[in-house]
């Protein structure tokens, strides 16, 4: 879905099931359930130093500490001071459960001999570095469009970044690789600080241990919010001071790496498939493939479908055998339903996401001819 958002934004905002999903997320954030990010993006402005785009390519004065964008302001207010504070306070509830479950040998890193030291150190590290990757993701997508001149003195890093990422068809590339690091990551992450069964590092009531602990909600919030949404934030406002550092520029080579290893090539199949459907070529910055770029690309492309289809098989056995995570008393075709209707509707977010900063910089012109992609980026 992301690597389809990336080749055909507007086609993929065309969709008016992205209005809903808009909605119901527009409606989540409005909960308040993970505003604690807007104080986190606050401070790590100051921290950092952040300044709009257009300080570096339009000129325009320094903000400073000053607030910026209509959250800054907010976060000043007393009317929506409640909100972060119990999201907050919710964060700093999860994140001490999480490593209490660490440091009492109550996480699943027990289950692959990890110390608690080496589990602490290991679970920070990857979510800084999974932080890194969802806003740079963004960046590297948002500055497409931007002349490489206009921030090559202030951002040479950022300049490395994009040279790369933006080379031929790399950013097709690195959006493939990038999403199986994510999840590889997201693994690690749960590997380090999941709660094995059973666990009740701080002696909480039962239904608060089974909700924080048992279903998992303390280990999704810490890494939403600290290794997510922060930076998302923040990369959508600030991508040129973002990205320049060495850590994205490695993770664009990782990325790109595992793109080439083929075992996701499954996905142009997808691209290709939508392309015939939308009768819209599929657009290449790249001469084309000889006979021995062919072989090597459908060859890889053939392997990672029987990679898929043996996944797809096994998961759907588990389902059919009853033998996945789904609650008990779900009936299969349930189950196998609601599965395929998830995978649908992650798949529309994730590309929802990468076609959003694709159309940061589009003329609002050329957006205006698309009525229902213009109504979505809109609201």
């Amino acid at each position: 879905w992301r690597i389809i958002a990336s080749s055909f934004p507007l086609a993929f905002m065309s969709n008016p099931i992205v209005n809903v999903i808009i909605r119901i997320c527009l409606l989540l954030e409005a909960s308040g359930i993970c505003s604690a990010c807007w104080i986190l993006v606050r401070f790590q402005k100051r921290l950092v130093g952040y300044e709009p785009d257009d300080v570096y390519l339009e000129g325009a004065p320094k903000n400073g500490s000053e607030p910026i964008t209509q959250h800054d302001k907010d976060v000043d207010r007393f009317l929506i001071v409640t909100r972060y504070i119990y999201s907050l306070a919710l964060l700093t509830f999860c994140v001490v459960l999480v490593m209490a479950g660490i440091f009492a040998e109550q996480s699943t890193a027990v289950n692959y001999d990890i110390p608690p030291v080496g589990a602490f150190f290991l679970f920070w590290f990857l979510i800084c570095w999974l932080a890194v990757i969802e806003g740079g993701q963004g960046c590297l997508v948002g500055l497409q469009s931007i002349d490489k001149d206009r921030y090559a003195e202030s951002h040479p890093q950022t300049l490395r970044n994009t040279s790369v990422a933006h080379k031929g068809d790399n950013m097709d590339r690195f959006i493939v690789g990038r999403q199986f690091l994510v999840v590889l990551i997201m693994f690690l992450i749960n590997t380090c600080g999941s709660a094995v069964k059973e666990a009740n590092p701080l002696g909480l009531p039962p239904g608060i241990n089974s909700i924080f602990l048992t279903n998992g909600v303390a280990m999704m919030i810490t890494a939403i919010v600290i290794g997510q949404l922060t930076s998302q934030v923040n990369a959508s406002l600030f991508m040129l001071d973002f990205v320049n550092n060495y850590i994205m520029l490695l993770t664009t080579y990782v990325s790109l790496a595992i793109e080439y290893s083929g075992i996701l090539h499954s996905v142009y199949l997808v691209q290709y498939g939508f392309a015939v459907v939308t009768k819209t070529p599929v657009g290449s910055k790249e001469p084309p493939r000889g006979f021995i770029g062919n072989v090597f690309f459908w060859g890889r492309v053939l392997m990672s479908t029987a990679i898929l289809c043996f996944a797809l098989a096994v998961t759907i056995k588990a389902l059919l055998t009853e033998q996945s995570g789904m609650y008990e008393g779900v009936p299969v075709a349930v189950s196998i339903v609601i599965f395929f209707v998830l995978m649908c509707i992650v798949g529309l977010m994730e590309g929802m996401q990468i076609a959003a900063f694709a159309l940061i910089n589009m003329p609002e012109e050329e957006i205006q001819t698309h009525r229902v992609a213009a109504s979505n980026c809109k609201l």
